[in-house]
């Protein structure tokens, strides 16, 4: 298993992994590929900082397996993992041609008593980055098996998310599968994405800025993820509002010294989403142009509907 100066080949038979922060994509690889490193996804710090590509062979095939960062990284901004992820995959083989996928594996902890806010964004974020037509090459997985005590529980929890949050995955060609964190049950998900027959796609994302040629900014997932931070920084300017008047409202010393800090510390968070929007932010001349000559994208962006609450 290499991971090392990874060059594309044509010939390769590529997989990427997605998903929430410790939902066990390292460890999954680790399956496939044997490496006795078994990094589980026991907490929710991110050991994956950086888009990773794990090779291993068989039956003469080179197998690439990629490992990325969560949309809910412990250390960086969205906007940062979103760029890291971008310039993975608009990397080219030594012909000239643009990276294509045979299949995109998204993984979610079976685990999580509720979709939430943060789990929501990472699968949000992955309609918008993989797009429609590549969906019949998507995995939905359902990770930490092993470790259920309530297996009835666990079954309602999978049915929840068929039912609800992946509904439009799966109908739109998605499978969803069951990962026991044995290499059999790895070997199981990704067997069917290595049969050469059907073929390689490129994502959404990939074909705004390849064959768009789009900045970053411009494509749906990076206005997904300026949506959120205009929500973001709506909040945040209340939470500062309801300090100060907190602290105008009582006449005690050390609560006002407590309010302080909290203020100061929201502030400060205030501003690093205030940058971070700036970064994103669409010039208006160059959202009328993108109106009048853009092209149309072949791939359309899944707008994934039911936000947990």
């Amino acid at each position: 298993m290499i991971k090392d100066r990874f060059k594309a080949d044509p010939n390769d038979f590529i997989i990427v992994l997605m998903g929430p922060t410790g939902s066990g994509k390292t460890n999954f690889i680790n399956n496939i590929t044997g490496n006795t490193e078994q990094r589980k996804a026991s907490h929710l710090k991110s050991d994956t900082q950086d888009v990773t590509p794990y090779m291993t062979m068989r039956d003469g095939r080179r197998i690439v397996l990629v490992d990325t960062p969560g949309f809910d990284d412990t250390y960086r901004p969205d906007t940062d993992i979103l760029k890291t992820i971008a310039d993975w995959l608009i990397q080219k083989y030594a012909t000239g041609g643009t990276l294509k996928l045979n299949g995109i594996i998204y993984l979610h902890r079976i685990t999580d008593n509720r979709m939430t806010g943060s789990a929501y964004k990472n699968l949000q974020m992955f309609g918008q980055l993989c797009g429609d037509i590549p969906l019949p090459r998507v995995h939905l997985v359902t990770t930490m098996w092993d470790i259920v005590k309530d297996k009835n529980m666990a079954e309602r929890r999978e049915a929840e998310l068929k039912r609800e949050f992946w509904k439009q995955l799966l109908d739109g060609g998605a499978s969803a599968f069951k990962f026991n964190n044995l290499p059999q049950s790895a070997q199981v998900i990704i067997d069917p994405l290595l049969d050469a027959t059907k073929g390689r796609e490129e994502l959404l994302l990939q074909e705004e800025l390849v064959e768009q040629q789009k900045n970053l900014n411009e494509t749906a997932a990076a206005k997904v993820l300026y949506s959120r931070l205009q929500k973001l920084l709506a909040e945040q300017k209340k939470m500062l509002k309801d300090l100060a008047d907190q602290a105008d409202a009582r006449n005690d010393p050390a609560l006002a010294q407590s309010l302080q800090e909290e203020y100061e510390k929201i502030n400060a968070q205030l501003q690093k989403t205030f940058e971070e929007m700036k970064e994103m932010k669409i010039p208006f001349t160059r959202r009328i142009m993108l109106w009048f000559f853009g092209r149309k994208s072949r791939v359309r962006a899944i707008n994934l509907a039911n936000a947990p609450a």
